[in-house]
Order: C-alpha cells, then structure tokens, then sequence
C-alpha cells in the first residue's frame, strides 16, 4: 500500500504542486519578508492565495464540494487535506485583511481585542465549512453537541467568562483608549496601556502597573480624564481672613491665577465666593491643566502664588472650617517705606547678607509704579539693575521676527535683569506690565559691593539667570524643562559674574 501511495503522489498533477508551492512561498514571504509590514503582508496574502486557488481549480479540485469517496482512500486524503488548506488559507487572507484596514485606519492598538476576536470568529467559520464541505457531516448535530460542551464551560469558567464578555463590551463602547487617563470608583487611577481579553492594564501615578479585570471595570463608575478633550479641570477652596471687601480678596487670587505658568488660559479660570461669616471668606477657584498628569505641579505652584499675592496684598489665610484655635492679633500693615527692608528680608537670594547690610542697601532701592501694558525692559537691551517684582503680574515675550511667543509670567517675589546686571548680557525677553504692577530696583553699582563681601550671591542669581536661558531656548526648540536647569551653565554664569564684579 505504501507503494502505491508514492505511486499516486509521482502521478500528482503538476497544478497541485504549484499549488502546495504558492502557498508555501507566500507563507514564508509573509512570515520573514513583510513581518512589519500588515499591507505588503496583505499583499502578498492575495498572490500567495490567487496562485493557490488557480492550481486547485485547474485541477477540477473543487473545495465547497464534499471530497468523492470513489478510489483509493489515500487519493481522499490527499484532496481532502488541500481542500482544509484551502479554507484555512482563506481564512488567513481574511484576518490579513481585516489587520491591514486597521492599519489604514491608523488604529491598530486601540483594537487589538477586537482584531483577535474577529479572526477567533473567521477561523471558528472556516472549520464549520470544512466540517460540512469537505467531510460532508451535518453541522446541526455538531453544534448541539458544542453547546452543551459549551454549557458545562460556562459553569466552570464563570468568572472568566465575566471577564472575556465584559472585554468585548468595553472594546466596542470605547469607554476608553491607550493613552486615556481613567478614575475608578474604587480610587484607581491611571494611563491605560492595554485592554486584553481578561483585563485592562493601568499605569498608576506611583509607576506600578495596575491589572483590573474587564468584569470590575464594567460595573464601576468610570470617570474618563482624557474625553471629550485632553484638558483637566482641577477645583480648589482658598480661606481668607475677612479683614478686605470680598471683590479684594478675589482681586489678589485672579492675579495669582494669572501669574500661573502651568494652567491653561482657555477654558478661562474662574474664581467664585463660597462663602462668608466674621471668620473666614471661602473662595473656589476652577482652573485647567493640559492633562491630568500636570494637574499636582499646577495645583502645588497656584498655591505657592496665592500665598506671595495675598501677601503682597496684606492679606492673611484664614483657619480651617471649625477649628477651635482663636483668631491671632492681626499686625498692623506694614508702610510702604519698610517694603525695601522686607523684600530683602524674605528673598531668599538675600539670605546670606547680615542685617547691617540690609540696613545699609534698603535706603538704596528704588520704587518704580507701572500700569497694565507698560514694557519694562526690552528684548536685546542689557539692563543695568535687578528688578524685583512686589505686587501685580508681568510677562516675559520673547520675539522670533515678527511673531510674538509667552515665555513665562512673573509674580510677587521673582526677579530679572541679572542676565545685564550680572553678565552684561542682552535680556532674551521683552518684560511687560500685565496688570498694575509695582516693581523695587537695586543699581548695579549698589549691588557691586555686596558682591564683593558675599560670593554665595553671585551664585544663586547665577542659578537663576541659568533657568531663564534654559526656558529661552526651550522655547526656540520647542522643547522645555523649567525644573532642571544646566547646571554647568548656572557655574559658568557664576564664574563670569565673578569675573565681570571682580570676585576671588
């Protein structure tokens, strides 16, 4: 018998060979030519399986028609197996197809659940056609019997099952996406990396991967950050004494929102009275940020200048709600003659002087009152005194030609001109008044010889003329990491101000 199948197999028309080598070359070109590449992949799918139907069909093998039982039982065999490859090959030039429109739909990851599901259905069909076409058995009695297989399955495999069901759910709603920052019900929250067939993987805040199953993530209220757009809404209650009209303490936190260089300025932040007694006045403040990811640094820097604007505007935190602490005596506010003395007093690029070099520089600072729009230095001019911002908000624009681009904004407390004053260097930004603004001046030549007396100075306005050239060319390259200055431009900044003072 063994004979005689070699016989049959030498006697093999040559179309059937061509055919075995179609399929073949195409699966192997696939595989190893084209493995990144889903269209050319596709592509060649379609010659690979052309070339292979051809043969068969040339061949009068036919594969929707059952497999004739006349002649040898290996003759049977051999027609039946290219018959299940047919199917099996279809059923891959399918899958194929369905992988590269994917691709042209630019979506391949976001429907990776999706597309295993739809080829587990096509290869599930191609074997129900093979069971009926090519064996000639009746697909009714072989369902039955699957279903109560399948019964038993379910019984066994319930959670699981929960699990798989509420994947598919969750694919075809889109709820969310990779990339989508969700908040759970539970307190999950997090960057979607991937949904599978059992569970969607979180990347949390803290860095850990968080696998929550498909069944817990459907039954939960699911707030997504990411929809309908990518900005995030934070909300914020601020407690003042109520020692100013309500219109002033929400003057100060407007300006506070204002000078923040992390918020978004459209959808506009808004600031709201919540409440008021002999206490306190509550205040709501609703600002956005870019993304959700943004939102802890942006809350963290709205509190640092809501602090310095309140205090620029002489006005105190309340207690919290229901504290039973009684109020403090409250200070008389200080004269505007004794601001010099606390600014020197509170910055801390002044910590190093001694208090009779305070004494002796205060008297030398000099008041300057701007209104909205006035310019205070100007692009590519060298100032000649450090300016020190007290109350109000400027703007620092830097100029490419024509056009104009925000670099940052300044608050209370933040200084500038040391790129002048320091290094005898041009400024990289135009300085402008956003709102009334009142600004202390110290000379260069007042400067000069505490200079010379404290070095550590020196350094630290290094450190901040190095953060404002690191936001310039951020800016010109698109690209910027306010929080991690060059710190080999901040002491070569240090040295030249040295050198240029005349410093050991």
């Amino acid at each position: 018998m063994i004979a005689e199948f070699v016989a049959f197999i030498s006697r093999l028309p040559n179309a059937l060979a061509l055919a075995g080598l179609f399929l073949v070359a195409g699966f192997l070109v696939t595989r190893l030519a084209f493995r990144e590449n889903p269209i050319a992949r596709f592509l060649c799918q379609i010659a690979s399986f052309g070339g292979f139907t051809a043969m068969l069909l040339a061949t009068g093998v036919l594969p929707s028609e059952p497999t004739p039982r006349e002649g040898p039982v290996y003759a049977s065999i051999v027609i039946s197996a290219f018959k299940i490859v047919w199917w099996l090959a279809a059923s891959w030039l399918f899958a194929g197809f369905f992988r590269a429109v994917l691709v042209f739909k630019r979506q391949p990851r976001d429907t990776r659940f999706l597309q295993d599901l739809f080829v587990g259905v096509i290869y599930a069909a191609a074997g129900l056609a093979i069971v009926a076409n090519v064996f000639d058995m009746p697909v009714g009695g072989l369902l039955a019997a699957s279903g109560v297989v399948a019964i038993v399955l379910g019984l066994a495999l319930q959670s699981t099952l929960g699990d798989v069901f509420s994947g598919i759910v969750l694919n075809l709603a889109k709820p969310y996406h990779p990339g989508d920052w969700i908040i759970l019900d539970g307190g999950t929250e997090g960057c979607v990396v991937e949904t599978d067939w059992r569970a969607t993987h979180i990347l949390t805040p803290d860095n850990d991967l968080a696998i929550i199953p498909n069944s817990v993530i459907a039954k939960a209220k699911l707030i997504n950050a990411s929809q309908p757009m990518r900005a995030h809404g934070l909300t914020i209650l601020i407690r003042l004494e109520p020692t100013v009209a309500p219109s002033g303490g929400r003057a100060a936190l407007q300006a506070a929102l204002l000078s923040c260089n992390r918020i978004l300025r459209t959808p506009a932040p808004t600031v709201v009275v919540r409440s008021l007694d002999a206490v306190a006045m509550e205040y709501e403040i609703q600002f956005f940020v870019s993304n959700v990811e943004q939102g802890p640094d942006a809350q963290t820097e709205l509190f640092d200048l809501v602090f310095r604007h309140c205090a620029s505007a002489g006005i105190r935190l309340a207690p919290p709600s229901g504290s039973p602490a009684p109020l403090a005596p409250r200070a008389a506010r200080a004269d505007a003659s004794d601001m010099p003395r606390r600014l020197l007093d509170h910055l801390p690029i002044f910590a190093p002087l001694s208090e009779e070099e305070r004494i002796q520089l205060a008297p030398k600072m000099k008041r300057r009152s701007h209104k909205a729009g006035d310019v205070l230095v100007k692009q590519g001019s060298v100032a000649q005194a450090l300016f020190i911002l007290t109350s109000g908000v400027l703007v620092a624009i830097q100029s490419h030609g024509a056009a104009e681009e925000e670099a940052m904004r300044l608050a209370p407390g933040d200084s500038f001109g040391e790129a002048g004053l320091l290094a005898g260097a041009a400024t990289m930004f135009t300085i402008r008044a956003l709102t009334k603004a009142t600004v202390y001046e110290i000379a260069k030549l007042d400067l000069a010889p505490i200079l010379e007396e404290r070095p550590a100075i020196a350094a630290e306005l290094g450190e901040i003329l190095a953060r404002r050239v690191a936001v310039g060319k951020a800016r010109l390259e698109q690209f910027a990491d306010h929080d991690k200055p060059d710190e080999n431009l901040a002491t070569r900044l240090g040295q030249r101000v040295k050198d240029l003072f005349g410093l050991v």
